[in-house]
């Protein structure tokens, strides 16, 4: 009885203090309304992302740097480990997380997939999963991804219509004609319910989120996150040896 007290005090810690650093079901909208064109052209300079996710020395703990997921999933990827990162364009958890992200991903060997998804819990949210979708199909994410979070969390663009997005990514290099036809596609839309059905699947309640192996969520919006992947990824990797 006492060890299954200890168990759901930590994961209710846990759980507190992800609400500090993500965007839950509740949050309703949190990019502010488009502001005038002089502000808008304005941009916010990042911080450097860190580039060593090293974990030599470096220890975790279940409960407090990582949960293990009730309902886990088989990885996508048969043969390879697996870092999925469901994530939302309107968060600015993810804005915050994602240089680092973008470092990260870099330093990642071939053995592990890394692949975004981007979910939906609101009307608030789907014309960015689905520009999230679209920039895929068009292969197109590397190049527009932090574009569309600087858009959003800098320059104060919403980009809360099919409309102002087109606009947005025509102005970007992305022809009109290309972006709508491919927004409104059927493939587009099947990835959109894929999101969907693997969020739900994962019993996620916000982002940003990382899965490891389908197994294990490790949520935050600081770089020390991804050591926790990383970490994730070498107890599993040797648990199978």
């Amino acid at each position: 009885m006492n060890f299954l007290l200890k168990k759901s005090t930590l994961a209710l810690t846990l759980s507190a203090a992800l609400l500090l650093s993500a965007c839950e079901k509740t949050v309703q909208a949190v990019v502010t309304p488009a502001a005038p064109v002089a502000a808008q052209t304005s941009t916010t300079q990042t911080a450097p992302a860190p580039t060593n996710f090293d974990t030599a020395g470096f220890n975790i703990v279940e409960g407090k740097d990582y949960i293990r997921l009730q309902n886990p999933q088989p990885v996508q990827t048969a043969g390879q480990s697996e870092v999925l990162e469901f994530f939302w364009y309107g968060c600015p958890h993810c804005n915050t997380i994602d240089p680092s992200v973008q470092a990260w991903k870099k330093t990642i060997p071939a053995s592990v997939k890394f692949i975004r998804i981007h979910p939906s819990w609101g009307a608030h949210m789907e014309v960015h999963q689905k520009t999230f979708y679209t920039l895929q199909a068009l292969n197109k994410n590397d190049a527009m991804d932090e574009k569309v979070f600087n858009a959003l969390h800098n320059q104060q663009l919403a980009l809360n219509t099919p409309e102002s997005v087109s606009d947005f990514m025509a102005k970007n290099g992305i022809a009109k004609a290309d972006w709508d036809s491919a927004y409104k596609s059927f493939g587009v839309s099947t990835e959109v319910g894929k999101a969907g059905t693997l969020f739900a699947a994962y019993g996620l309640q916000g982002v940003p989120a990382f899965i490891v192996n389908g197994k294990y969520q490790v949520s935050g919006d600081t770089a020390r996150v991804l050591k926790v992947v990383n970490k994730l990824l070498e107890m599993d990797a040797g648990a199978k040896k």
